[in-house]
């Protein structure tokens, strides 16, 4: 994707093209299409264009209005553009390129514009009349935007990197931000790694000016209180299936041909179902190409039986990428992490390769399924929702899939799956967060942790080597922010598929594809990462959505007549996990050995060595399970060559 990056001196010292030109190429990758800038006395924008677009309409240029003293520049993609050149009734409005209609949006009266915008975006609107800076990001938090509030400047960038570029930012670690990270990768929207930098958090406008102090709001957010009440399931299908059509068919709005990363499970499987059909069907949308891994030496991971099955059927040619060759920490550069953060995934050498194989092949844009599995899986049961909607039979069936997918007694399966959850429906949201800590200690305590108080909320999360001194000190919260906004959806089911759709992990997911993607000059495209589809899942009966007896049963159903039914049918979630942990034990034992091995982990305090080098041992000799290893390596990574 494309980026910008700006200076506001609210002093009136003029800005310096030098270091604007310093900030913009500490991320020159995003500038392949080009580097513009604009400096106009205090007032300076660089824009790094990385349009995948076949008409330029995805331009990243500063726009400037003079009459008005505005200056724009937006990274992105605006999905309902007939929409917004309706709403600004302009000669040529639909001509415009994303940016140019979006200024438009923001130009209208009130302040409704920002939730009025489709798409995945973030945009800097500085306004001279009332020396006022405004920045905003897409709900989804697919694209990225941080900033720097000093007594006389204001710094904006889409990497933090671009910030620490600028003369006289200083390099401090955040260590509560490291805490939250220790915590499962949990990190939630708004927290950053170094000092006295900021991040728009998805979904909400920041104003800045010169004579007050920051102002955040958010524009959108979904509504707890929506409820969909069809007659048949088909109808729910159908819409899920007009919807997924539209988000594939705005994020194809690209030069040919497109990537899919392809795996034989539902949530790829479907965007790659969708986007060959769109392509036999109509003008203008490209032909795929899929990057997929295959398995030889670990078979119990291989999707390629299920893989070859979509692809043939819609006649993608596929990319196989050997899994034995994207071994974990096998390969220094392929599990380099990024300056911003040290959020990694493990599987980032496979992704590697995939885009540079894209990439030689004129590919611009790569889909992926990231938020597939939370949108329409991730084991949200509903059966108080199937009694409600007299669904007897299927409550019962649902009842004894859980008993034996989750081996528990009948009277137990039927406290956890239909009296726990009536009875937190009906308890006030202080209670059900009580009780809720009160769980977590408990499974702590079982867990063997050493817990005085200290190991409650998120931090109970943290493996047993993370320092209870240090966790303690972070002073994280005792409830995440992903949970307290869930307190206010009225239905267990539906708290829960929100906690998965806004998952910190999986914002931090997206984000991360998005860095890896843009240095292989590709944009990434995810959609299930649609604010529409969002908005939808969350306001239907989650026993329509998934089940125990019918997994991601929503899903499925929206593709039939689109993708073979024989792939429906086999489509499944199969974890390549064996890979990463054949590579703890064998294939990068040694490189795990020396992260773990006079650690900056341990020399800051945030980690016990002795104990992690301990537990590695034990689990290498196969005496303990496999842990929470991968947030304390990843970082130590991310320390050992940006704080060393």
């Amino acid at each position: 994707m494309s980026g910008i990056c700006g200076i506001i001196h609210f002093d009136g010292t003029p800005v310096e093209k030098g270091e604007l030109e310093r900030m913009a190429m500490r991320a020159a990758y995003r500038g392949t299409g080009g580097m513009y800038y604009h400096c106009d006395g205090p007032v300076g924008v660089a824009c790094l264009e990385l349009d995948t677009t076949p008409d330029g309409s995805g331009a990243c240029r500063p726009l400037i209005e003079r009459d008005r003293r505005l200056l724009f520049a937006a990274d992105a993609r605006l999905d309902n553009r007939g929409e917004c050149a309706a709403a600004i009734q302009r000669a040529g409005a639909d001509r415009a390129t994303d940016a140019e209609l979006m200024l438009g949006m923001l130009l209208l009266p009130g302040r409704k514009a920002p939730g009025r915008l489709i798409g995945d975006f973030a945009y800097a609107l500085w306004d001279g009349r009332r020396d006022e800076l405004r920045l905003a990001r897409d709900p989804m938090g697919v694209r990225s935007l941080y900033y720097r509030v000093e007594p006389r400047r204001v710094l904006f960038a889409t990497e933090v990197g671009q910030i620490l570029a600028a003369g006289g930012v200083p390099r401090r670690l955040n260590e509560r931000t490291v805490a939250w990270h220790l915590s499962g990768m949990q990190t939630p929207p708004g927290c950053v790694f170094y000092e006295g930098i900021e991040e728009v958090k998805p979904g909400e406008e920041v104003t800045i000016a010169s004579s007050a102090a920051p102002h955040s709001r958010a524009f959108w957010r979904p509504d707890p209180e929506r409820r969909l009440h069809y007659r048949d399931e088909r109808e729910y299908a159908e819409e899920l299936r007009e919807l997924l059509t539209e988000a594939v068919r705005c994020r194809l709005r690209t030069r040919t041909p497109a990537g899919i990363s392809l795996s034989g499970g539902v949530d790829s499987s479907t965007v790659a179902s969708v986007a060959g059909w769109l392509h036999g069907r109509e003008a203008g949308v490209p032909p795929m190409r899929a990057y997929s891994w295959v398995f030889t030496d670990l078979p119990e991971c291989d999707e390629s039986d299920n893989i070859y099955r979509v692809a043939d059927h819609f006649g993608i040619p596929v990319t196989p990428i050997p899994a034995e060759e994207t071994y974990p920490l096998v390969d220094e550069a392929a599990n380099r992490p990024h300056e911003d953060d040290p959020f990694t995934s493990m599987f980032q050498p496979f992704m590697h390769r995939a885009l540079s194989a894209a990439a030689r092949e004129g590919v611009s844009v790569m889909c992926y399924g990231f938020r597939g599995d939370v949108m329409c899986g991730g084991n949200v049961n509903d059966v108080p929702g199937m009694l409600r909607a007299g669904h007897w039979r299927q409550a019962r069936d649902e009842l004894g899939a859980l008993s034996r997918v989750m081996s528990l007694s009948p009277a137990a399966t039927l406290r956890r799956y239909v009296v726990q959850p009536v009875l937190a429906d009906l308890l006030p949201s202080r209670a059900r967060v009580a009780g809720r800590q009160a769980l977590q200690r408990f499974r702590g305590a079982r867990a063997g942790q050493v817990n005085h108080g200290l190991r409650t909320g998120p931090a109970a999360r943290a493996a047993a080597h993370v320092r209870d001194d240090f966790l303690l000190q972070a002073g994280l919260p005792s409830l995440e922010p992903v949970l307290h906004a869930a307190k206010g959806w009225p239905r267990m089911a539906a708290r829960h598929r929100y906690i998965h759709v806004f998952s910190p992990l999986v914002m931090r997911g997206v984000m991360y594809a998005e860095r890896v993607s843009a240095a292989h000059g590709i944009a990434i495209a995810d959609p299930w990462s649609d604010r529409r589809i969002a908005e939808y899942i969350l306001a239907c009966p989650q026993h329509c959505v998934d089940s125990a007896l019918e997994v991601k049963r929503l899903a499925r159903r929206a593709v039939e007549g689109i993708m073979p039914p024989d792939a429906i049918r086999a489509a499944s979630k199969v974890s390549p996990g064996p890979l990463y942990l054949e590579a703890l034990r064998r294939q990068a034992h040694d490189t795990v050995i020396d992260l773990i091995t006079d650690s900056r982990c341990a020399d800051l305090g945030f980690i016990d060595e002795a104990m992690l080098r301990d537990r590695f041992a034990r689990f290498v000799r196969g005496e303990a399970p496999s842990f929470d290893l991968w947030s304390t390596l990843c970082l130590e990574l991310w320390l050992r060559r940006y704080w060393p």
